[in-house]
């Protein structure tokens, strides 16, 4: 913070504080957020899931320029700062407040304008699985010229801090939250449309309600849609009804509003290339059979499966049917797999296509079949395509990991290409333990297949060296880090040697002593630790680097703290042996 200067600040929200700021160095101003979090974990969490923010460019979507984490000593708390570009532009709330005070309408153009480009927004945001979370007027900026700006995004480790929550929950700011973000502290991507369709409602009638009758609308539509009545504007009253649909299930998705004639009449009148892009479904079709059960919305992914829209909403239909895909699992993964080969560019639809996957992968049947029907080459070309997006890695690891343990080879699929694949998407999120942990736990499963090319086998060994040196007290990343570098030791000398040095040069088992001595308590990983050491014995050469580095004395003391617990105390009692008695032979020879 002491590179800014404080030029203004606006009024506290419950997520933080908005203050208008200028560079010391450069001159420059802009607008920075500033939010406190619970600890530096917190922080840590808030600063990975927005660091996506850094690459959104798009006219409608404030830019942001920098993210850091600093510790403020006057009140003793850390806080995530966003600094963002600086326009000088009235927010949309204001331009209501005006409306509303002047008893006069909006005008019907600048509704049309408003609602194509934040449509248009959205759809950018929602393609690269990037949910606003926090939208509301006084989040939406606008110039005279009706060029409108969303800024202020939330993210998931702040806004679902259940004590602001509750906070937020009882002032009037809740009308423009969705239901479930109520209920259940979720915030997914439709809770956005849900939140637009409050704002365009508000705009719609601010001529004729004051500040508490726009209260009372918004928190009466959560439970009928009597009062959208009021809305004569042609069209306006079934985009409405859909995107105020209380069951985020069949309410509508930012791909099904762009279908919509009144939507595609906003998005041509804003200079949006949407209202052309997307195929859509004939006229007279609307939206998927949810009503009719879950056999029709399986007939109707496969009959428009060029639809992105229909393939969106029928994945997010197939995440909440747990036990009905388990009775249809051939047909749910042909739908599957024909919808991300059909929409590969489409983050979404491989995000959620890839969780389906995952689910049903949890029987050994349903495993066998996602790999004879190619589940698992695409789960592989969607981790190919998009290593970026932590949504997608997560499970498309967890994919691997499910298939593997269950002593089910890949099949035709080149274990090469899921090593270097799962090695890539590590590199590229190492500070993320949740994608860590799924990633090690893919190495833990790739691994056990026998690697064989050295290049694969030096790039699995650095890269669990690089998560355990970054990851130290997270008992899963710990853990499997542990089993596959078990496993690449027992096959290679190469991975033994390799495990020596850390990435920056230093010493491994420096690293991999720590990682032990940080879960000293857990049998799991001590146990896995025991047995990695035994592997390493296996190699001559290695044991003057095992004694130089006090392996035997750690290893004796495990003994002793599990003699009660006869497997893990046999483990540690083998590795001992297998140290101690390697290295006598080689003194023997040696002499």
């Amino acid at each position: 913070m002491d590179d800014y200067m404080i030029l203004d600040a606006m009024c506290p929200g419950c997520f933080g504080t908005v203050l208008f700021v200028k560079e010391r160095t450069s001159d420059l101003e802009f607008t920075l957020k500033k939010v406190e979090c619970l600890d530096e974990g917190r922080a840590n969490q808030a600063y990975q899931e927005a660091h996506c923010l850094l690459n959104v460019r798009h006219p409608n979507i404030v830019t942001y320029k920098k993210l850091f984490i600093f510790w403020d000593e006057r009140v003793s708390s850390v806080f995530l700062s966003m600094v963002m570009d600086c326009p000088y532009m009235t927010t949309l709330s204001t331009v209501i407040s005006y409306h509303r005070q002047e008893k006069k309408k909006i005008n019907k153009k600048v509704i049309k304008t408003f609602l194509g480009q934040m449509v248009d927004a959205l759809a950018y945001l929602h393609k690269r699985s990037i949910a606003h979370r926090n939208l509301k007027p006084s989040n939406i900026l606008m110039t005279k010229e009706a060029k409108f700006v969303i800024f202020d995004f939330g993210t998931a480790s702040i806004t679902g801090d259940r004590v602001k929550l509750q906070k937020r929950v009882k002032d009037c700011a809740k009308r423009w939250m969705a239901p479930e973000s109520l209920t259940h502290h979720q915030m997914p991507e439709k809770s956005d449309v849900w939140s637009l369709g409050c704002v365009l409602l508000d705009m719609l009638t601010c001529h004729m309600l004051d500040a508490e009758g726009s209260i009372s609308q918004l928190l009466r539509i959560r439970e009928d849609q009597t009062s959208l009545d009021v809305i004569v504007l042609k069209g306006l009253h079934q985009v409405l009804s859909m995107m105020l649909d209380r069951n985020p299930k069949t309410r509508t998705s930012v791909w099904e509003l762009v279908n919509e004639d009144l939507v595609k009449q906003c998005l041509l009148l804003c200079g949006s290339p949407l209202h052309a892009m997307k195929k859509t479904l004939p006229p007279g079709v609307h939206g998927l059979p949810f009503h009719q059960g879950f056999d029709s919305v399986l007939e109707f992914m496969q009959t428009y499966r060029d639809v992105e829209s229909v393939q969106m909403s029928a994945l997010s239909y197939l995440l909440s049917e747990e036990r009905n895909v388990f009775y249809r699992v051939t047909d749910v993964v042909i739908a599957v797999t024909t919808a991300m080969q059909s929409h590969m560019d489409c983050a979404g639809v491989q995000q959620n296509g890839c969780q389906v996957l995952h689910q049903r992968l949890i029987a050994e049947q349903a495993a066998r079949e996602v790999l004879d029907l190619d589940g698992i080459r695409e789960v592989l070309n969607t981790l190919r395509k998009f290593p970026e997006d932590c949504d997608i890695v997560v499970p498309c690891c967890k994919c691997l990991w499910s298939v593997l343990t269950q002593r089910i080879c890949l099949g035709g699929v080149p274990l090469k290409d899921a090593v270097e694949a799962v090695c890539v998407a590590g590199e590229a999120h190492m500070q993320d333990s949740t994608v860590m942990e799924s990633v090690c736990a893919a190495l833990s499963s790739l691994t056990l297949q026998g690697l064989t090319e050295d290049q694969d086998i030096e790039d699995s060994t650095l890269l669990l060296m690089h998560a355990l040196q970054a990851h130290l007290k997270h008992s899963y990343v710990v853990k499997y880090a542990f089993l596959a570098l078990d496993s690449l030791v027992k096959s290679s000398e190469l991975a033994a040697f390799r495990l020596l040095l850390t990435p920056d040069g230093g010493s491994g088992l420096v690293i991999v002593k720590e990682a032990e001595l940080q879960h000293h308590d857990n049998p799991e990983i001590v146990g896995n630790f025991c047995s990695l050491l035994s592997a390493m014995a296996r190699y001559g050469d290695v044991i003057p680097e095992l004694v130089a580095e006090k392996i035997p004395d750690v290893l004796e003391q495990i003994e002793r703290q599990f003699s009660s617990n006869k497997e893990i105390a046999q483990l540690a009692k083998h590795a001992l042996h297998s140290t101690t008695s390697v290295g006598r032979v080689n003194m023997t020879s040696s002499t």
